[in-house]
Parts: C-alpha cells; sequence; structure tokens
C-alpha cells in the first residue's frame, strides 16, 4: 500500500454509521453537519456490511451497498469545500462468505474497508441482549475462539485496518488466562502486511470503558511500526468524535505523532491534532 507523509495537523472520525446499517439514528448530512461544527476535517462514513448475520438486522442488505457507495459520492461532492468526506464499509468477518467480501470490495472504489468481527464462531459478543452480555459461555474459550478469527482475517487480505482489535472486552469480561502470544502474533501479521489499526473512541462509552485498543496493545502496535486511525464509532451524529479528549494522550503516550487516512484504498499520513479540539482547521489535503 503507497504511503504518503505530509506534516500537517489532521482532525479525522473514520468510522462513521448510517441508517441502512438498522441501528443507527438520522440521516447522513446530519453527521457532516456535526462534524463540521466541531472542527473536523475529514470524515469517513464505514457503515456495516456483515454477510453472515441473520435477516440482516444490523447490517446493510448486499443489495443496498450500490445505494450506499453512490450517497456517499454525492455527498462528497457537495461538501467538497467544507469537508473531505470518504466512502468505507466496515466488513464483518465470516470464512464463509470471503470470496463475496472481495467481489464487493473489488466493484465499488471503496476509499477504505475496516475490517471487524462481531460474531466468532456465530456467536454475538456486541449485543446488549446476547447471551454474552448476560455472561454465557466460557470467558477464556470465547477470547481464544475470537483472536483465532482475528488471526484467520488478517490471512484472508481484504482490509486496509482492523477495527476495534479488542472488541471482545466490550461487556468487561476479560480472560484469566494470559493472551499475550496470541496478540503479539496477531500483532506480527498486521505489521508483516503493512495494514493500519482504528483506535476506536467508543469503548469509554461502553462497561469495558476503555478504549479499543487498550494502551498495552496500542504501545505493542506502535513497536511494531503499525500505523492507526481513529473512529468514534458513532450511530448518531452526538457521537462524532466522543471521548477523543481521553483517547488522544493515551495515543501520543504509546508514541504516536501521526494517524493515517485514505483514498481509494491509499494510505496517508497527517498529524494528530492533540489541543484546540472545538477549533476548526483548514481541509487536510491527501496526497495519494
Amino acid at each position: 500500500m503507497n504511503q504518503n507523509y505530509k506534516n500537517i495537523s489532521c482532525k479525522i472520525d473514520y468510522h462513521i454509521h448510517t441508517m441502512l446499517c438498522n441501528h443507527a439514528q438520522n440521516g447522513m448530512e446530519d453527521y457532516i453537519n456535526k462534524a463540521v461544527s466541531a472542527g473536523f476535517n475529514e470524515i469517513c462514513f464505514l457503515d456495516h456490511l456483515t454477510i453472515s448475520e441473520p435477516g440482516n438486522r444490523l447490517s446493510m442488505l448486499l443489495s443496498e451497498v450500490s445505494l450506499y457507495f453512490q450517497a456517499v459520492q454525492r455527498l462528497k461532492r457537495i461538501y467538497k469545500n467544507t469537508i473531505l468526506i470518504k466512502a468505507g464499509l466496515e466488513v464483518d468477518y465470516h470464512p464463509q462468505y470471503v470470496e463475496q467480501i472481495h467481489n464487493i470490495t473489488d466493484t465499488f472504489s471503496f476509499d477504505v474497508i475496516g475490517g471487524s468481527l462481531h460474531f466468532p464462531g456465530g456467536i454475538d459478543i456486541v449485543s446488549n441482549k446476547s447471551d454474552w452480555c448476560k455472561g454465557e459461555y466460557n470467558t477464556d474459550n470465547i477470547y481464544r475462539l475470537y483472536f483465532e478469527y482475528i488471526d484467520k482475517m488478517l490471512d484472508d487480505d481484504y482490509c486496509d485496518f482492523i477495527c476495534h482489535i479488542d472488541l471482545i472486552k466490550k461487556f468487561g469480561r476479560y480472560s484469566l488466562e494470559s493472551i499475550e502470544k496470541e496478540l503479539d502474533i496477531i500483532i506480527k501479521k498486521i505489521a508483516k502486511k503493512n495494514l493500519a489499526v482504528e483506535v476506536n473512541t467508543s469503548g469509554y462509552s461502553h462497561p469495558a470503558n476503555n478504549a479499543y485498543p487498550s494502551f498495552d496493545i496500542l504501545k505493542k502496535c506502535f513497536e511494531a511500526g503499525i500505523e492507526i486511525t481513529i473512529g468514534s464509532d458513532a450511530h448518531d451524529p452526538a457521537d462524532i468524535g466522543r471521548n477523543y479528549e481521553k483517547v488522544l494522550p493515551i495515543i501520543v503516550s504509546a508514541g504516536y505523532k501521526n494517524v493515517c487516512v485514505f483514498t481509494e484504498r491509499k494510505r496517508s499520513i497527517v498529524e494528530i491534532v492533540t489541543n484546540n479540539l472545538g477549533t476548526h482547521n483548514e481541509s487536510c489535503p491527501i496526497i495519494p
């Protein structure tokens, strides 16, 4: 993947959902207007595509991908002089649907594809109504299963960055067994494949009360030379930029001075904005 470095300040949110996922609120322009008023230079719609999820309760349909892509392209044109808008997908991993995933990502010129995992082995680890949330299953076993699937996802080469890599901790359930070995293997593979990792700020709004990834994992990523992007996982315009004031000091403490942005699957690097979070900056240029 091509990389370019530009010593500029840029305030970004690379994880924003739409009503097409069936569990987000308000229209796309409401998210854009909130981002502009909050001083963001660049945002990325990264809505769910979960091919394996029964009934598509939490995802757009395959038939809606074209509609979604065209809607973002239209908004890019309308707001081109106000804010940079990128088109992305958060594609949930399932080994059975890898060929379909590649067909989608090859058909549309998305700016970025995020890889995520919400249903390892068919087990829902994110819903408040799930058995996992209610305390069912052996915690150590599900942790092992989760990271096995993340490892497989990396082998299937469809994404540009990994979303909320330790989402498994969402409800405050932590493995009693060490997962250092599994994490080290995954981080090494991410670095080898030259992928980025998302710092997802939504974890501070969940029982985990921590960013995804945690500081220890983020530090490992920095030491491995892995670049990061930042996303709020917004499902409502009010979520844009949530918890950034908590996450940015952690990012800087881990050693990062830059974050990455994407254009047509090509990565660029911009300087992190660490102060004046409410101040709007000039549009940050992207050099593909």
